[in-house]
């Protein structure tokens, strides 16, 4: 019996890699998540550095707008940290056009036969606050702006633009732009009970010289109340969620920038 030789993967070259992102254009968010910063990351400074780290990465609006630099990710958050390993690791554009559209209201995702990853990914175009466990096909998400056909194409053609991307826990040691937008202080926590304030700012203090911080806040929704653990300044006010016309939801932001 003669055994066929198995062909050699053919490995992508780095100047193909670096071709292919800078061929790729983000349009919007790889995944729904409250806070992700889409919109506004044009606002925000960009990125002095060749390198970012965004600890507290949620849907990385921030990095997103920055694909092409060299990405460091963190999340606490189990779900979306494991999403955003597929979506840099295995994922492909195939896999994700396997993802269907159109899934029946109150349908469990974990019935339609797909991998963890794809699982994840439809999970959070159902929601935007998707911290729990919910898995089910929302009133909403077939609904545009949600997981439709022309969503699940866009995710797939700019999926590229992450491959280079790295996630693991980043450690204030290495120079580089550092953008914070963790929990705050007065609003939404997005299932922290607790967040350390205090300790980020000591955290702060570590990051390297020849670093640049960018770091975001809002006042509190009932009080007015501006957080003050840093030296923010008003950044204006944004919407967070947009219901009908007259019903948005509104935060008034503050951001602190700093390059040491």
């Amino acid at each position: 019996m003669r055994w066929r030789k198995k062909s050699a993967r053919k490995r992508t070259s780095p100047a193909e890699i670096q071709r292919i992102m800078s061929d790729t254009k983000v349009t919007g968010p790889l995944f729904k998540w409250f806070g992700s910063k889409w919109l506004a990351s044009k606002l925000y400074p960009a990125p002095d550095h060749d390198t970012v780290f965004e600890p507290y990465a949620g849907s990385a609006g921030y990095s997103l707008r920055h694909h092409e630099k060299k990405i460091v990710l963190w999340e606490e958050n189990p779900n979306v940290s494991a999403l955003w390993q597929w979506l840099i690791g295995e994922a492909s554009s195939a896999s994700v056009l396997e993802i269907p559209v159109g899934v029946p209201e109150g349908t469990d995702i974990g019935t339609l036969g797909l991998s963890v990853g794809q699982s994840l990914l439809l999970k959070h175009w159902q929601r935007t606050n998707n911290v729990g466990p919910c898995s089910t096909i929302s009133p909403w998400g077939n609904k545009p702006g949600q997981w439709t056909a022309n969503t699940r194409a866009r995710v797939a053609e700019e999926l590229h633009a992450v491959k280079h991307w790295k996630v693991g826990r980043i450690h204030p040691d290495s120079p580089g732009t550092y953008f914070l937008d963790p929990p705050y202080i007065y609003n939404y926590r997005y299932g922290f009970k607790e967040f350390d304030h205090a300790g980020l700012v000591k955290k702060i203090a570590m990051i390297p010289r020849g670093s640049q911080i960018i770091a975001c806040e809002a006042a509190c929704q009932k009080t007015g109340r501006v957080p003050d653990y840093l030296p923010f300044e008003p950044f204006g006010l944004r919407i967070t969620s947009r219901r009908k016309t007259t019903e948005n939801h509104h935060s008034r932001e503050y951001l602190y920038h700093e390059k040491r």
